[in-house]
């Protein structure tokens, strides 16, 4: 079966469901509520780059935006700006934006182009660098949200259980089905998924050896149905029954168990995907910049937003406000840290137009 290879950029939004769910919910707020509204006219808003669509800008909306602005009478302008352009009007001292919240990846291009400023910790009183992790208080980034890529499949396809690893996944003869695997999109090819198929261990799986890793993929890729090129279209493969396995963002899968659909996924060896913040060098709106996050990170704000969409909060303290039903969807409880692996989204930082160009590469031969 000839494979179709799709290039696309998307930003990772899950499919609608639970949204009109926990809106409703109600979380302690009188310690975000100490925050001092701003004096004067021009402290009142802050500019911040995120994207306004989809499932995951709606529970952005009723989970962090509106109330912050009734917390803090601090108003959240959004725009969807690209990164090239973010770049340039930081090193033109006339940035675009006050604050950035995209995958940490992405964070980190803007990072290595000397596009962002140091994040001062010490302003922040709703959380502690104790309850999010050293890995989540970075020098430039703070890390507020991780999604997994998962093993997802067809249930009714594999009557006695589907697979159960990458190994599995790449082995074509005990489990024939018609796959899909990620191309090039927002968070790159899985090189890690062919890297552990190919026996590599979870520890060992940075820094990404390319060659072996599209050298695994080519072990199968005449198997392959489509190299899509967006999490939406991976959705939708997999719901139209186009294909039957495939790796997929479980924000993506789980609304679609939830709904009564015919689909299974495995935690085992999924992949943590960090979002995170971060302020643009020069933003003309610091001092909220880092009102914001300190009212993102809190406790009681990273639990809204998981209630409303299964992604993973980084402040360990939201569990105590999630119900054990919601938490088991979710990929940063503790439950599932043995069974998967961060990204590292440094070493991705370095090296996508690397990746980039032996991919494109090895699509064309």
């Amino acid at each position: 079966m000839a494979s179709k290879i799709l290039s696309s950029t998307t930003l990772l939004n899950p499919t609608r469901r639970s949204l009109l769910k926990a809106s409703a919910i109600a979380f302690p707020t009188a310690a975000i509520l100490t925050h001092t509204r701003a004096a004067s006219a021009a402290d009142q808003k802050i500019v911040v780059r995120t994207t306004s669509g989809g499932t995951y800008g709606e529970a952005m909306e009723k989970a962090i935006f509106a109330p912050f602005t009734e917390a803090t009478g601090i108003r959240v302008e959004k725009t969807p700006a690209d990164m090239a352009p973010l770049i340039a009007s930081a090193k033109a001292g006339r940035p675009l934006v006050d604050l950035v919240d995209t995958s940490e990846g992405l964070l980190q291009t803007l990072a290595a182009a000397d596009a962002l400023a140091t994040v001062e910790y010490d302003r922040f009183k709703l959380f502690k660098i104790d309850d999010i992790g050293k890995d989540a208080a970075q020098e430039k980034i703070v890390r507020r949200m991780v999604y997994a890529r998962v093993l997802g499949y067809r249930k009714s396809v594999f009557p006695n259980g589907g697979p159960t690893s990458w190994a599995e996944f790449w082995d074509i003869k005990k489990f024939p089905a018609v796959r899909a695997l990620c191309g090039l999109q927002l968070n790159m090819p899985d090189l890690e998924f062919a890297l552990l198929a190919d026996g590599v261990g979870k520890s060992d799986l940075y820094p990404v050896d390319i060659k072996r890793a599209l050298a695994s993929y080519g072990k199968i890729r005449a198997d392959v149905h489509t190299f899509y090129g967006t999490d939406a279209i991976s959705a939708s493969l997999l719901s139209t029954g186009e294909v039957d396995l495939e790796p997929i963002a479980n924000g993506r899968i789980q609304p679609m168990i939830d709904e009564g659909g015919d689909y299974a996924f495995d935690w085992n060896e999924h992949m943590k995907v960090p979002s995170g913040y971060s302020i643009l060098k020069g933003a003309a709106n610091l001092e909220n910049a880092h009102k914001f996050i300190d009212y993102a990170l809190s406790s009681e704000a990273q639990a809204r937003f998981a209630t409303l969409i299964p992604y993973g909060p980084v402040n360990k303290n939201a569990f105590a406000s999630i119900s054990d039903d919601v938490a088991m969807k979710l990929p940063t409880n503790p439950k599932w840290s043995d069974k998967g692996f961060v990204q590292n989204t440094a070493w991705w930082g370095e090296n996508t137009a690397a990746v980039t160009n032996a991919w494109n590469e090895w699509a064309a031969n």
